[in-house]
This record gives structure tokens, sequence and C-alpha cells, in this order.
């Protein structure tokens, strides 16, 4: 899981931005929501324009250099690093904790898909490290043919360590680099505030109702819009191209998406993720109830949460805020580009019978 995330001089992120995932509390209710001590799920609040998706998008960086999978959306957004002051360097780093090994990875660049610099480092000794125009140096059993002569820099270190090697399964570090490596490649970024983008896990191309179709769960996308109080009975029909998703109107076959509202578009969305998510490590949906009713919005998460996906959703949405859902630690507010949660920003002892929505709205969360 990932543990921690650090970021530097990336879009709105000037100073160094620390977000601990396994600051938890001692709550005695929800403890499914941090596994091993680290949050397995949050909520992200904060007013427009407080770095909520740039947070995502920081979060997911890693995608780009370290896999083949689709990252156009990342790629695509401008003004890369902060635009305040003189550094041009952008710096990461993540803590991941597989099997109680803490493997940390550190990288710079100047620009989205060329790193300059990265380093990883398995319960704090450097097993990678890459500078460039300076030696390459792995020490995973399992590389030691690797020719790193052939390595020019081009792309990632890591991503020509893991293409072109196999590392020993028996090893612990090399287990731990293969467990990364794995957890990376399982990573997704989804909104349907942007019109229905993604970046990472897989590269999907068509509609939302082809894919459904491809994937033959028409039959399960009824079930679950029925779950969630849409009654829709559904069809696979051909389109001019190819086979569609279709609805049943009055005895008519229509096209799906040419009649189905943004909230309905949005659930299809997501359910075309959820069917992948038990193969998911993280998943990072932002403004995810953008088009949902706040009843609706709390059965999603209801719905995701149960799912053993390390998960985290940015909102607007005041009336998730319940210990009945999550928990203090589980929701955060990013403001003046810091994340605390809510058991971090009040002296007082929270516990399981607060109305925590109530005392955020009353102002019970400001900094302490």
């Amino acid at each position: 899981m990932l543990q921690k995330f650090k970021v530097q001089n990336y879009r709105n992120f000037r100073d160094e931005f620390v977000w601990d995932l396994s600051n938890v509390k001692n709550y005695e209710f929800h403890e499914n929501l941090v596994p091993g001590g680290i949050l397995k799920n949050a909520i992200v609040y904060g007013e427009n324009a407080s770095g909520k998706s740039n947070l995502g998008y920081a979060m997911m960086d890693l995608l780009l250099h370290l896999t083949d999978t689709s990252h156009n959306v990342l790629k695509q957004r401008r003004h890369y690093m902060n635009l305040d002051g003189n550094d041009r360097l952008v710096r990461f780093e993540y803590v991941f904790c597989f099997d109680s090994n803490i493997l940390t990875y550190y990288y710079e660049k100047e620009e989205p898909e060329k790193v300059l610099r990265e380093k990883i480092t398995i319960n704090h000794r450097e097993v990678l490290s890459a500078d460039q125009g300076c030696e390459a140096k792995v020490s995973l059993k399992g590389t030691e043919q690797l020719n790193l002569e052939l390595w020019d820099g081009s792309i990632s270190l890591v991503k020509y360590v893991a293409r072109n090697t196999v590392p020993d399964k028996s090893d612990a570090d090399s287990r731990t680099f293969l467990q990364f490596v794995q957890f990376v490649e399982r990573m997704l970024w989804f909104s349907s505030a942007e019109g229905s983008c993604y970046a990472g896990y897989c590269n999907r191309i068509g509609s939302i109702g082809k894919n459904l179709v491809e994937m033959d769960a028409v039959e399960e996308l009824q079930e679950f819009l029925h779950d969630f109080g849409i009654d829709v009975k559904l069809t696979v029909g051909e389109d001019e191209e190819d086979k569609n998703l279709y609805c049943i109107h009055k005895n008519k076959a229509v096209l799906f998406q040419d009649v189905w509202s943004s909230g309905t578009r949005a659930l299809a969305f997501l359910f075309l993720w959820y069917l992948q998510m038990k193969e998911m490590s993280f998943v990072f949906i932002d403004e995810f109830d953008a088009f949902y009713h706040y009843e609706l919005a709390e059965a999603v998460v209801r719905k995701l949460v149960s799912l053993e996906a390390q998960i985290i959703f940015t909102s607007h949405n005041t009336d998730l805020i319940s210990n009945e859902l999550l928990r203090p630690d589980c929701y955060f507010e990013l403001k003046d580009n810091q994340i605390s949660s809510f058991a971090d920003r009040t002296v007082k002892a929270l516990r399981q019978a607060h109305n925590i929505q109530k005392m955020y709205k009353a102002g019970a969360f400001d900094e302490k």
C-alpha cells in the first residue's frame, strides 16, 4: 500500500507537500479502513482551486515514466512546474509498504516524461540509483547479468530493470521491488467531471457502452444501476460500426448513451472500472460525485470501500462526512497547500457518536 507521498515544485505545490497515510488514530470503529496502520480509504475536501485535482495528478505522476498505459490526461496538463519560483526541478517521493517491507521511490524531473534522477531504497538500503550523466547502479538478485551500458537514460532505470530482468523472488528485496512494479501497473486515476477521463491500469479504446458490451457485462450493469435506484432495461444492439449498448424505451431500442443522464453516464463509467477494481492496487477518483445525488454518493462510497484496493476520493459533498461511513482520520482538508485529517485539526477527542458533519460546518476542524 502507499504509506506516504511527497511532492515539491509541482503545479500549485511550490513547497514540499507531504501526505502521511500512516498517520492514523486509535479509533475502535471501522478498523477495516486502516489495515496494517495505513489508510485504505480517504475523502479529500477543499475549496475550489485548493489543489485537489493537482494532488491526484501528482500522486499518479510515476505512471508517466513507469508504465505504458494511457496517461494522456496527465501528460496534457500545462505548467508542470510551479510558476512562483526559480527552481527547475520537480521532486517526488513515494513510500510503500509491502509485507512489512518499506520501499521508498524518489525521483526528479524537469518535464513530465523525462526522469533526471531516481533512487529506490528498501528498508533504508539503496538498491537502485540513476543520475543522468552518472553511473547507474542496481543491486537486486536476478539483475546481475543486466547490461547497464545499454541503458541510455531515455527511459526510467526502474522501467529498464523491470522490462529486462527477472528479479529473484526468493530474495526479499527483489520480491519487494516486483511488488512495487506490479502495484504501479495496477494504479488508476479517473474522473467523470472531466468527461470520463482516466489514466493508468490499461488502455481502453471506445465508448463506455462498447467496452461494457465487449466485457459481456450488460446484465451486470443493469443490476448495478438498479441497486442505485435506476431501473432501465438494457440490451446489446448494432450501431453503424459495431455492437453497442442500447436501452429499451416503449418497446424500442435506443442507443443508451443518447438518452442517459449525466449521473447515469457517471455511474456507467464507474461500473466499467468497478468490474476491474479487484485487480487494482490504488485508485484516485477526482470529484467522483460531481453528478450524483447526495444519497447516491454515499451508496457509491459504501460499495467501493468494501473492496481491497486503496481508494482516494475528492468531493465537495459534506453529507458524506459521517462516522457511520468512514472515521475522522479518513476525512481530509486540503488548504494552503497542506493536508490534514479532521482528527488532526481539533484538540477535541472525537468519538463515533459525534456528528462530525455538523462540527465541520461549525468550524470545529479549523487549524488548531
